[in-house]
């Protein structure tokens, strides 16, 4: 098995099978907290358009991995929101506003803060990470985090946020290990399912974490990989 890292690009080869490992990862870590109705709603087109709206986004920057130059998933760093860099307990909105199924919303997000954090121009967000379920559990998300985050730091960048289900312990546990910690949380309109010709609004809890890019490094490397076969599969990494 090889390792490789590259950029997402508007290429359609790319995007179509990196949307069905990203639709896998998707499903299998929301089924614990989703319901079927919603469930039903994230359909491979739904994935190809966000990889594509993706690609075109000059404000992040975004790492594939590759296995054996399939992709198999990806992460996402992005410029934080305005609203973070002024952490006023219950008083940072973010007003978003569109049409979704045939209906017009203006949704504004309100942030519980735990405690303070200095967030600036210097924090980056983990907007996302996905890796198909067929290859997880052998250390590849550490891997690819563990590849990204030191160029970050060569960057300028000094510190990451990251957000995610409140009731997803796996992910909660995940990005724990790699030093991020819990400092506020939030609500998130979600979709509309419309259950039996009723409307229905979805929200989701979310936890925001935080760390200092020097306290993940130094987290990930504490953790018991065996770096020199790592290596020997990442042989054609290009660094991203």
């Amino acid at each position: 098995m090889q390792i490789s890292i590259r950029p997402l690009e508007k290429n359609i080869s790319q995007i179509l099978p990196l949307a069905e490992s990203y639709q896998r990862s998707y499903n299998q870590l929301s089924s614990g907290y989703k319901k079927p109705e919603e469930m039903a709603l994230y359909k491979k087109g739904f994935f190809i358009k966000k990889l594509r709206k993706i690609a075109e986004d000059e404000n992040s920057i975004v790492a594939v991995l590759n296995v054996d130059d399939n992709p198999r998933g990806f992460v996402r760093y992005s410029q934080i929101p305005q609203y973070y860099k002024h952490s006023a307990d219950n008083l940072t909105q973010d007003l978003e506003h569109g049409f979704l199924d045939g209906y017009e919303f203006a949704w504004y997000r309100k942030v519980h803060f735990n405690r303070d954090v200095k967030l600036d121009d210097k924090t980056l967000i983990v907007n996302q990470i996905y890796l198909d379920p067929q290859i997880q559990n052998q250390g590849l998300g550490t891997y690819l985090l563990q590849k990204t985050i030191p160029e970050l730091k060569k960057q300028g960048f000094e510190s990451l946020i990251i957000e995610y289900n409140a009731h997803n312990a796996n992910a909660a546990k995940f990005y724990r290990g790699i030093g991020f910690e819990p400092f506020a949380l939030t609500k998130d309109f979600d979709h509309i399912i419309h259950p039996q010709a009723k409307t229905e609004f979805c929200v989701s809890d979310v936890e925001i974490a935080y760390t200092t890019i020097d306290r993940a490094i130094q987290k990930m490397s504490d953790k018991h990989l065996d770096f020199a076969f790592m290596m020997t599969r990442a042989r054609n990494d290009k660094t991203y």
